[in-house]
């Protein structure tokens, strides 16, 4: 009778680590550093033009109260005589009669809050003169942007 030996054993293969490595990891969160920094300022200047709609509304909103109680009275009216809050209606605006006549007004909207990092369109004016209506906007309350500047900051 022959002995025979058993096999030795297979060798165990080891079973592969799954998941990601700490340099793959790391790359990767580089990466999304790095294009969440490029959006952020873009993502930011559209969120400040959504936020200058408001604005945008409440004076012309303001414009055509004004010329409704024009119509009734002989002088524009303020801001009480309308019926017309100080903000504008999402709150990211105040507002402020500045001027109003028989022949014509001026109402600024001033950025509040998160709102003042817009800086370019910080403040928005709208003055009527008899027939004459001017759009002006700028970073101080003089309102003195460029025309180009201003067409952007009241959307045209």
């Amino acid at each position: 009778m022959t002995l025979s030996r058993p096999h030795p054993p297979a060798p165990r293969r080891r079973a592969r680590a799954t998941g990601f490595s700490l340099p793959e990891l790391a790359l990767g969160l580089a990466i999304v550093g790095i294009l969440s920094s490029i959006a952020y300022p873009a993502f930011s200047s559209t969120l400040a033009s959504v936020r200058r709609s408001d604005a945008l509304v409440a004076l012309m909103n303001l414009q055509t109260q004004q010329e409704r109680y024009r119509a009734n009275h002989e002088a524009y009216g303020d801001l009480a005589q309308l019926g017309v809050a100080g903000v504008s209606p999402s709150g990211h605006y105040e507002l402020t009669l500045e001027a109003a006549s028989s022949t014509g007004y001026s109402v600024r909207a001033a950025a509040t809050g998160a709102q003042r990092n817009d800086s370019a369109c910080r403040y928005l004016r709208l003055t009527v003169e008899g027939l004459n209506l001017t759009y002006a906007s700028g970073e101080t309350d003089a309102t003195a942007n460029t025309a180009a500047l201003n067409r952007r900051c009241w959307g045209q």
